[in-house]
């Protein structure tokens, strides 16, 4: 059975839902969907949850997603590298919260993909946090809406030209 896209992205939405964990402090994207065959800009939201400072951050995006960009972030250097970024330099104290962003392009079917992110400290720790982005289908571009409405618009005048011809031939004879 095929579903249409809003049912796709319906069902989507309902599993983030249902098998979401209790909400925390941990690493959050934003906007939490994205759009397939297209490129987005996604903030991820970071809280420095131990005591030690944060020292690097780092994103990798599952096959489907393509990392196009590090946006930059004041006092920290980012850079990608295959499918992952990472933005080093920086320290993020306890309890502290930094804003990270990545330009993404969606080349998945709509669903549920999982990036990997990843909190480096001083210490030489990592804490990990899968975060659950929905892509969403593919937003029709106004020229296929166009070219429909030029199809079915073609076909309507065809129909009323018929019924006309019919009606023309049927009519009665002159008396």
């Amino acid at each position: 059975m095929r579903c249409s896209g809003w049912s796709s992205l319906a069902i989507s939405v309902f599993s983030a839902l249902l098998f979401a964990g209790p909400a925390a402090a941990h690493v959050v994207a934003m906007p939490a969907y994205l759009p397939s065959k297209s490129s987005e800009s996604i903030t991820f939201e970071v809280p420095n949850e131990r005591v030690d400072p944060m020292t690097e951050f780092a994103v990798t995006a599952p096959r489907g997603l393509t990392i196009e960009h590090a946006h930059p972030v004041e006092g920290w250097t980012g850079t990608v590298e295959g499918g992952t970024a990472t933005w080093s330099g920086g320290s993020l104290s306890s309890a502290a919260v930094a804003t990270f962003g990545v330009t993404l392009k969606a080349n998945a079917k709509p669903g549920l993909v999982e990036l990997r992110t990843e909190q480096r400290y001083a210490d030489h720790g990592v804490v990990e946090w899968p975060v659950v982005l929905t892509i969403t289908p593919a937003a029709e571009s106004p020229s296929q809406n166009l070219a429909l409405a030029g199809i079915v618009g073609l076909i309507g005048v065809l129909v009323v030209v018929a019924i006309a011809m019919l009606a023309w031939r049927r009519r009665p004879p002159p008396s």
